[in-house]
């Protein structure tokens, strides 16, 4: 770690050098000019990668060539690479204005010239101290920053955790009752048209007997990305109500929509084709859906559109499975 002298005077940066030399301070580097000052510390760098020189303080004159002090000091701080190097102005004025006028510029202290050596190491020291304790207090913080970062990128991925699936990726059952209330809020509030959709996989108990756990849980990951491949709005909203059956919220959408939607569902995962030796309906994999839409009033809550779904599900496995059925009810 260095310690930058910046004086356009050359006798009086060979005389700082040995006087920091006898106080312990032997890595020093040395400027002319401000200019020459900010190529050292990196300021006319065109990459902003590149390194910036290990410089821990800087004492430089307040009276140079080109650029003054005083200016070089407010360029030196208001720079991202060397704000945070403590500056010590040395100047031969003794008018308070003008150490003033260095302090609001970003020196943290000034000497008087001429230098006075046990002044300087005593300055250095504790000026050196001082920046030390606040690059550590600087890291710890950084270091608090990063642990809370991390710690909250591991809550918002628990929390995606615990609310989907760990099969399909899609939304469980947890989180299904939390959307599926606040949209049935919604929906209520803005007095528009919401429609659920429950879907159950005919005769899925038996294609596991038949194939094996580890092939029921592939027919469940495709038939999760056949739901996705139909239903594409965002509004939309698709979970893993349990086992092998799913459930569908379509937002502001009606029921001859919802049914087309549901029918286009059950068709899509037909087409799939995914053999089924063991079904009583078909060769291949088939799926029942109950279907309720209504622009909900206050007394209509989640668990009724819930119920009322389940019930068209019911009538839908009741007719030979493979079938759509719309729940109709003459209160909605």
């Amino acid at each position: 770690m260095s310690i930058l002298i910046i004086d356009d005077v050359p006798v009086t940066r060979k005389i700082i050098t040995s006087f920091l030399a006898d106080g312990g301070f032997r890595d020093t580097v040395q400027a002319e000019s401000a200019e020459d000052a900010f190529r050292i510390l990196g300021l006319y760098a065109d990459n902003s990668e590149t390194p910036l020189p290990k410089i821990e303080l800087i004492i430089m004159d307040i009276v140079l060539q080109g650029i003054d002090g005083i200016e070089a000091c407010r360029m030196i701080k208001n720079h991202r690479r060397s704000a945070d190097i403590p500056i010590v102005i040395l100047t031969a004025y003794s008018s308070s204005e003008h150490i003033q006028t260095a302090f609001k510029a970003g020196a943290i202290d000034f000497l008087a010239k001429p230098v006075n050596k046990l002044e300087l190491h005593a300055r250095v020291r504790s000026i050196l101290h001082f920046k030390s304790e606040v690059d550590r207090l600087r890291e710890r913080e950084h270091h608090l920053v990063e642990t809370t970062r991390k710690l909250e990128q591991a809550n918002v991925l628990l929390e995606r955790l615990s609310n989907s699936d760990g099969l399909t990726g899609i939304p469980n059952r947890r989180y299904f009752d939390y959307m599926f209330k606040k949209l049935m809020a919604s929906a209520t509030r803005l007095a528009i048209p919401i429609s659920l959709l429950m879907m159950d996989i005919d005769n899925f108990k038996l294609y596991n007997d038949t194939y094996g756990h580890l092939a029921g849980d592939d027919c469940l990951k495709l038939i999760s990305g056949a739901i996705h491949d139909t239903i594409k709005r965002e509004s939309d909203f698709i979970a893993r109500y349990g086992g092998e059956e799913f459930a569908i919220v379509l937002f502001g959408v009606e029921s001859d929509i919802a049914a087309g939607l549901a029918e286009n569902i059950r068709e899509h995962i037909f087409g799939l084709q995914i053999p089924h030796s063991s079904s009583m309906v078909s060769n291949w994999v088939t799926v029942s859906i109950g279907v309720v839409s209504c622009v909900p009033e206050p007394s209509v809550k989640p668990e009724n559109m819930i119920a009322w779904a389940d019930k068209a599900l019911y009538m839908a496995k009741s007719h030979g499975k493979n079938h759509v059925v719309q729940f109709e009810h003459p209160g909605i």
